[in-house]
């Protein structure tokens, strides 16, 4: 590999374990303590997460939106700083207006190096051949969510909550060194690979069903991935356990992207998505089936090895469907995905507070994602008999 692309991916991996891993899914491992500390409901919890949601959601447009004349370089770095700031400052208030806030304003700034960074590493992929790197790049979400994990558990019972914030902020500092001097925009050829003709023709799957999918998995993956800590430890003898579970999930979502990636292409985008959906609905439900550590490993092993796979082959599905207009194809599924975020949170929580535990909310997510699963089905069907009436 060449080595200014071994640095870029380096610091893009870096960057994404800091948006991602810590700057917006941190507060799953963290939850618990603070809402033993604190003493507030499920409910107001899946407030916050959303909070974050909506942040990321309303960035990710922002972030492609940012004007050509602007250095996309200083505003990467703008949103680095942004994530650090804000990932330090959930230790210094007790306000749930105010974390909600923070919460709000990091999934703003995760949104915009998600975009901008992949938008960068992804250009110079493409003029060396070699955008097999998306995959590779998408790791680092997996690996910051086992570092945030991994701090939680060696910190939280010494530091308490607070600590744990202050904790994630200083590693959140490490990673930002490389992302901040290794990932440069070139000014001299950015948005060439854009007017690239695409080099495949339509698929002819209807995208409707598409993002409907995407919002179904939106609405079910995040319950896990707000509550899962919480979840395992209110399990008989599991109190150790949550941690370690999400750990266990980051490091699942390392080599997902890869594997799905190539299961694709074996088997088809479509398959492959109904295939995941339906392993992913396995991992949110087994919680419920036994309180055995294996069976908990297991399933953090099935969710965290599909949520960031399905991402990337949903993302591949939506550039086949329109490759003429993938920006714009891209952009709608996303914008689907990150509804279903938001509104994910806020009735899971309800859920459980109604009740008394996560039973109803996690049985509601894995039928969620399953129905997703069937819309993909459908839409496959779909495809199928719009082609045979071609032909005939």
């Amino acid at each position: 590999m060449h080595p200014s692309m071994t640095k870029l991916m380096i610091g893009g991996i870096a960057a994404l374990a800091l948006a991602m891993g810590i700057g917006r899914f941190a507060y799953t491992p963290v939850l618990p303590s603070m809402q033993l500390d604190q003493g507030f409901d499920n409910q107001l919890a899946g407030i916050i997460a959303s909070a974050n949601y909506l942040g990321y959601f309303i960035g990710a447009f922002a972030a492609g939106a940012v004007p050509k004349e602007w250095s996309r370089t200083s505003v990467l770095r703008v949103s680095l700083l942004s994530g650090l700031v804000t990932t330090a400052a959930m230790a210094a208030t007790e306000s749930a207006w105010i974390w909600s806030a923070l919460r709000f304003l990091s999934g703003l700034a995760s949104a915009g190096i998600l975009v901008l960074v992949t938008a960068t590493v992804l250009e110079h992929a493409a003029r060396l051949g070699r955008t097999y790197l998306a995959a590779i790049l998408f790791g680092g979400v997996g690996l910051g969510i086992a570092i945030s994990g991994l701090a939680v558990l060696l910190l939280d019972q010494r530091v308490g909550w607070r600590g744990d914030w202050l904790g994630l902020a200083v590693i959140s500092g490490l990673l930002l060194v490389p992302a901040w001097l290794w990932i440069v925009e070139d000014r001299g050829t950015a948005g060439t690979v854009a007017m690239e003709k695409p080099r495949e023709g339509p698929s002819g799957y209807p995208l409707i069903y598409l993002i409907l999918a995407y919002f179904c998995e939106g609405a079910g993956y995040i319950v896990s991935g707000t509550f899962l800590v919480a979840i395992v430890q209110a399990l008989p003898g599991l109190a150790a356990y949550g941690e370690v579970a999400w750990i266990i999930v980051g490091l699942a979502g390392v080599p997902s992207c890869l594997l799905w990636a190539a299961f694709g292409a074996r088997f088809g985008l479509v398959a492959a998505l109904i295939a995941a959906h339906l392993v992913q609905a396995c991992g949110i439900v087994l919680p419920l089936v036994s309180a055995s550590p294996l069976v908990v490993v297991l399933a953090a092993i099935l969710f965290g090895g599909t949520f960031m796979g399905i991402t990337t082959l949903t993302v591949g599905l939506a550039g086949r469907i329109a490759p003429a207009n993938r920006a714009q194809v891209v952009g709608r599924v996303t914008a689907a995905f990150g509804l279903g975020q938001i509104l994910g949170p806020i009735a899971a929580g309800a859920m459980a507070d109604r009740a008394g535990d996560f039973e109803l909310a996690l049985i509601a997510a894995a039928a969620v994602v399953v129905l997703g699963a069937l819309l993909l089905l459908i839409g496959r069907l779909q495809s199928v008999v719009a082609g045979s009436r071609s032909q005939a």
